[in-house]
């Protein structure tokens, strides 16, 4: 996800689940269970996903070719 010319490191939850296609409640979930790694700054309320942990979640739960199971 780009702004302007810079790629984003950090997404909130809504941009996140609206980039894997998966509800409110799921993504919330996911936070809450630690299923998607989160990042949290000091002094401040919001969650924010790095880009990089969802290309690593998306490997981690892809089936590879041939029937395997990577997850």
């Amino acid at each position: 996800m780009k702004t302007g010319s810079i790629d984003k490191l950090l997404l909130t939850p809504d941009e996140a689940r609206k980039l894997l296609g998966i509800g409110r409640t799921t993504m919330y979930q996911w936070i809450k269970e630690k299923t998607i790694p989160t990042v949290r700054f000091p002094n401040c309320r919001n969650i924010y996903i790095p880009t990089e942990s969802l290309h690593q979640f998306i490997a981690r739960h892809t089936n590879g070719c041939g029937g395997e199971d990577n997850g």
